[in-house]
C-alpha cells in the first residue's frame, strides 16, 4: 500500500513538474507598471442642494397579507394606501436627513428612482425573519449645470427584520416607517460618499 501511495505521489509530481515546464507560461502573471500616485487621483465630495425622488406609477402594489406578494411595492409602515407616494415621502425624508451629513467641495442635485420596494406583510412580519428588499437607481448632477457626475447607478440592498425585533418595537413604540427611515439615512448618505 505505501508503494502504491508512493508511485501515484511520483506521478502527480511529474505531472505538475510537466505543466510548468517551458519559458511560454503566462498564468499568473503580473505586469510591472509604476504605482499611480494617489494625490493624482481627485475624488469630489458633494455638497447636496437637493434630492429629487421618483417612485413611479407602472411599479406594481400589493396589499396582500401573504408571506411574500408579487409586487414591486410591499409596504405596510404608513396608514392609506397610497403606496407610491408614502414610499416618495419616506425616501425624501431620509435623503434630506442623509444629506445634511454632506458638505463637500461640490454642488450637486441629485435623482433618485425608486425600483422596488418589497417590505414585510403583517403576516410575514409576526412569522418569519426575512427582508425588506430596496433596489433604486441615482444620478448626480451638478447643482450648476445639471451636468451628470456620476451615475446612473444600481443600489440593491436588504434590511433583515424578525418576529422578536417587530415584537419589541411595537412595544417599544418604535414605528415599522422609523425602522426604515433609520435604516435609509445613513445608506443614502454613504451612496454618495467616495
Amino acid at each position: 500500500m505505501q508503494l502504491i501511495k508512493a508511485a501515484c505521489a511520483c506521478l502527480l509530481a511529474a505531472f505538475v513538474a510537466g505543466c510548468t515546464m517551458g519559458d511560454d507560461v503566462t498564468r499568473n502573471a503580473t505586469v510591472q507598471l509604476p504605482l499611480a500616485d494617489v494625490s493624482d487621483q481627485y475624488l469630489p465630495t458633494y455638497t447636496v442642494k437637493d434630492v429629487r425622488i421618483s417612485v413611479p406609477l407602472n411599479l406594481s402594489v400589493s396589499e396582500a397579507n401573504s408571506i411574500k406578494p408579487r409586487a414591486d411595492i410591499v409596504w405596510r409602515g404608513d396608514l392609506g394606501f397610497d403606496r407610491h407616494e408614502q414610499l416618495r415621502v419616506l425616501f425624501e425624508e431620509a435623503a434630506a436627513e442623509g444629506a445634511e451629513l454632506m458638505q463637500g467641495d461640490v454642488d450637486v442635485v441629485v435623482d433618485l428612482t425608486v425600483t422596488k420596494f418589497h417590505g414585510m406583510t403583517q403576516h410575514s412580519r409576526y412569522a418569519y425573519k426575512g427582508d425588506y428588499d430596496i433596489h433604486y437607481t441615482y444620478v448626480v448632477r451638478d447643482a450648476v449645470t445639471d451636468a451628470v457626475i456620476e451615475g446612473p447607478t444600481e443600489i440593491e440592498v436588504s434590511l433583515v427584520s424578525t418576529p422578536e425585533a417587530a415584537i419589541y418595537m411595537d412595544a417599544s413604540g418604535y414605528t415599522e416607517r422609523q425602522y426604515v427611515k433609520d435604516y435609509l439615512v445613513p445608506l443614502l448618505s454613504s451612496t454618495l460618499t467616495h
